[in-house]
Parts: C-alpha cells; structure tokens; sequence
C-alpha cells in the first residue's frame, strides 16, 4: 500500500524558528508522535537530517505539543493530512488551541506491510494490531480477510515492536 502524508514541522515561536542547513548547531530535540522507527521519525530524519536529530516520543499528538510547548522538545513534527483518511482534523485544533504554528512541512510516502512473526501465513493471523490511520489506510486489503479483527493501538512501530518482543503468535501489525 503506498499513500503520502503530510507532516508539519510546528514551534513554540518564531525566535526558535528551525533551520536545517547548519552542521554545527547542536541536535534539534524533535517531537513526534511514535517511537524510533516510526513514520514520523523518519519524516524527522529526513527533514532535519538523520544525525542532526534527538527524537523526543510521545504517545499522543497531545503530548507531543506538551513536550514543544514546556521546552521538553526544540520543536515537533506531526501528521496533518492523510491521502486516504484526509485531514486529521484532531491535529488541527491541537494546533489551534496551543501557541504552536506549522514553520514547515515534509511529505513522506507511506508503505505500509502487515508484519507477523517468522513463519506465520495470513490464515494464521487473527489479530492486527496498528494505529487508527494505518487500518483505514489498508481497509481494502482487510474487506479481503474477514477473520482477522483489527485492534487500534496509539503507534504503528510500537504494535510491531511489542508483537516482536512478546513473541505473540497469531497477532500481526502494519
């Protein structure tokens, strides 16, 4: 499945205001909303630059504009329109009702896969677990797979990693 989203780079005020061309600044702490691994961090990455980056997770979109907002973060990176599931409306009144402004934005083409661990075929699936935007995103695909129930959970990179960590059989993730 490939969809684009696009991703604001979002501050506390135009002092503060980002720029990605100097080396010799120190890492920028970047917000977002996931962990390592996931499609914010690599939008992170990319815009900023891989090595220029100290990712600060949060759980929820809420957090992340806590984290930028209290100084926890330089500045924070988050979703903010979805080929397929369109605006993510919740991010903009977060954005409205903080002192964050969008200073930037990066798109990112989204692939998504279904992950299970080794050995496993989809019949063996019975559970994916993923973020809300990730399961519309590829609803065509589950119409196709009646028997597997689709669990929201807040991250997509997390629902793998503890589907890999806990060795959950039967259980797979976007």
């Amino acid at each position: 499945f490939y969809k684009t989203l696009k991703m604001s780079i979002v501050e506390a005020s135009i002092e503060n205001k980002v720029t990605a061309e100097a080396e010799t600044q120190p890492k920028l702490r970047v917000a977002i909303q996931g962990v390592p691994g996931a499609f914010h961090d690599i939008a992170a990455r990319h815009f900023f630059g891989a090595d220029r980056v100290d990712i600060v997770p949060a759980h929820t979109f809420r957090q992340l504009v806590e984290q930028v907002e209290n100084g926890a973060a330089d500045t924070g990176l988050m979703a903010i329109e979805n080929t397929i599931a369109g605006s993510i409306i919740g991010n903009y009144r977060l954005l409205t009702a903080s002192k964050l402004r969008a200073v930037g934005e990066v798109y990112l083409r989204i692939r998504q896969n279904l992950m299970a661990l080794p050995g496993q075929r989809i019949e063996d699936v019975r559970e994916v677990h993923s973020h809300p935007i990730a399961i519309a995103q590829c609803d065509e695909f589950f119409a196709q797979h009646p028997h597997i129930r689709l669990v929201e959970m807040e991250d997509t990179a997390l629902s793998a990693q503890r589907i890999a960590q806990q060795q959950i059989k039967g259980v797979g993730a976007i």
